[in-house]
């Protein structure tokens, strides 16, 4: 049995059916936004990186998460990187008829900076 913690980027380092199989008995986060791109991505490709792994890995085992490195980012682009992943996880949940989780960060009442 696969016990070990895996950490992969969906795209380009495991397939998603290769972490669906090799790992049954564990949560599975997938990296949905890349820190290393300076334009950050917008909801509607990060709800179709979510299809993509949904595909491979069930919906009680998916995990949202980054690809890391977010210890160097501003304070601005942090938020918006993670207002990115609520706002494609909604895109998703909405297509599920799940309910849709609640993104202040989306909410100019408490904006750090406008959005253009």
């Amino acid at each position: 049995m696969f016990k070990a913690t895996r950490d992969f980027t969906l795209p380009t380092t495991i397939t998603g059916s290769e972490a669906g199989r090799a790992i049954q008995d564990k949560k599975v986060a997938v990296g949905v936004v890349d820190h290393r791109n300076l334009q950050v991505e917008r909801p509607e490709q990060v709800a179709a990186l979510i299809r993509k792994a949904l595909k491979h890995i069930s919906l009680e085992r998916l995990i949202l998460s980054t690809d890391c490195g977010f210890g160097r980012e501003g304070m601005s682009r942090r938020i918006a990187f993670y207002k990115s992943i609520v706002r494609g996880a909604d895109i998703v949940r909405r297509e599920l008829g799940l309910p849709e989780a609640e993104c202040r960060a989306a909410d100019s009442r408490f904006a750090l900076v406008e959005e253009v």
